[in-house]
């Protein structure tokens, strides 16, 4: 398989990956190996990096391989979306339920990851109470959709982006938690603008302040907060199911 077809099907699954809460895209990107590039060409988005000369360009932006990837990406959110919200809005409990299996799965596997990878200690126990209190504090969010304000949508493309940076750390799941998934979903399915405007504009200004953050904070960080994450997704795929 060509590097260049990798990414188109890496970009692909990633976008399914992305409109489900559970399931990471940064871990879907690592599975397929584009993860690194990828984060690389997020952390290279600076001013001095631009130029009109499309070799230097390639060779820092590695646009022959990206372009491809998110145009495959942003084409299964496209074509998926309606799948989803089709799903989730005539099958609600069983969608519900297959969810919150999914996103108890997930957490159980990072949890599995980080005990194989670090040594368990009590500072993580910690950690995983904090994301188990945070869960349920999000559970006392209750924000309407008709009230939601495009400052509100706006910080929620922040968030999502800023953790589909995080490998295994679904940005739907947290939007889900938020009580705005569904939202956004229908949004995504019927073009609605005034939802996609706010939501885009914090994805991008997540996409260009917080690559070298999020990648600093791996390496000095990354069992601390792999453990806050899976005890987060935990409780929020328990209090999913519909009953």
């Amino acid at each position: 398989m060509s590097e260049r077809l990798r990414f188109i099907i890496a970009g692909f699954f990633v976008g399914i990956a992305e409109l489900l809460p559970g399931v990471s895209g940064s871990t879907i990107a690592l599975a397929f190996n584009v993860y690194e590039k990828f984060i690389l060409f997020l952390s290279n988005l600076r001013l001095s990096n631009l130029t009109f000369n499309i070799q230097k360009l390639n060779k820092v932006f590695f646009l022959d391989l990206i372009v491809p990837f998110l145009i495959s990406m942003i084409l299964s959110v496209i074509l998926l979306s309606k799948l989803i919200l089709f799903l989730y809005s005539s099958y609600t409990d069983y969608f519900l339920i297959f969810i919150g299996i999914l996103m108890c799965l997930v957490s159980i596997i990072i949890g599995i990851r980080v005990k194989a990878e670090f040594n368990t200690n009590l500072k993580l126990d910690i950690y995983f109470f904090c994301g188990i209190l945070v869960a349920l504090l999000l559970t006392k969010i209750n924000i309407s959709p008709e009230t939601f304000s495009n400052g509100y949508i706006f910080l929620m493309g922040f968030i999502a982006f800023t953790f589909f940076l995080l490998p295994g750390v679904s940005g739907s799941a947290i939007l889900l938690s938020l009580g705005i998934y569904k939202t956004i979903i229908g949004a995504i399915a019927i073009f609605n603008f005034s939802i996609l405007i706010p939501f885009a504009i914090g994805c991008t200004i997540s996409l260009l302040t917080m690559p070298k953050l999020i990648n600093s904070l791996i390496k000095i960080r990354k069992r601390e907060i792999m453990t806050f994450f899976s005890a987060l997704i935990l409780i929020s795929g328990i209090l999913v199911f519909p009953f």
